[in-house]
């Protein structure tokens, strides 16, 4: 199999495994990550991998894979079209830029993470709220939504991070 078709092959069949990763862990482990007292941990093991591969291939295509894949999410998870398709190349975008500023390596990718796991939570607390789907107000979406769940997806990343990186670079040879 050429470099090619396998970079093409396989970055779209990653990225497909963290979307249907995200519901399988929310699905499996639904009353760990959903406390009674209001606590919600949710993993985003897609955003996880589109940053970490936006390091090593270039900012169109992964735009156009956060596109497509955004749809995807929008079509599975969610039901209203366009709050992902706009928020995955969002996401990509911010990465990219980033990626030129900052040197990547362990510490700056995670904090690359948190940035954009908090754009992502805070833009769809903004977005349900305008549209009427959460009357929760700011404090309570921070306190038990958003530290939750960056919590939960800095721990996917420590365990993600070197496993995706050797993965990247033998695929791309840099």
């Amino acid at each position: 199999m050429s470099k090619k078709l396998k970079i093409n092959f396989f970055i779209p069949m990653l990225i497909f495994f963290g979307l249907l990763a995200d519901g399988l862990i929310s699905k499996i482990f639904f009353k760990q990550l959903y406390a009674e007292n209001g606590n919600i941990m949710v993993p985003r093991l897609i955003i996880l991998i589109l940053i970490l591969i936006s390091f090593y291939f270039p900012r169109n295509k992964m735009i156009l894979y956060g596109i497509v894949f955004g749809f995807l999410y929008d079509s599975y998870y969610v039901g209203i079209l366009g709050i992902y398709i706009a928020i995955f190349p969002l996401i990509v975008y911010v990465t990219t830029k980033l990626k030129q500023v900052l040197n990547p390596n362990l510490i700056t990718i995670g904090m690359i993470v948190f940035i954009n796991l908090s754009i992502l939570e805070t833009m769809l607390y903004w977005i349900y709220r305008v549209l009427g789907f959460t009357a929760i107000d700011m404090n309570t979406f921070m306190a038990g939504r958003l530290g939750p769940t960056l919590l939960l997806n800095l721990v996917f990343f420590i365990f993600t991070f070197y496993p995706l990186k050797k993965a990247m670079i033998k695929m791309t040879g840099n």
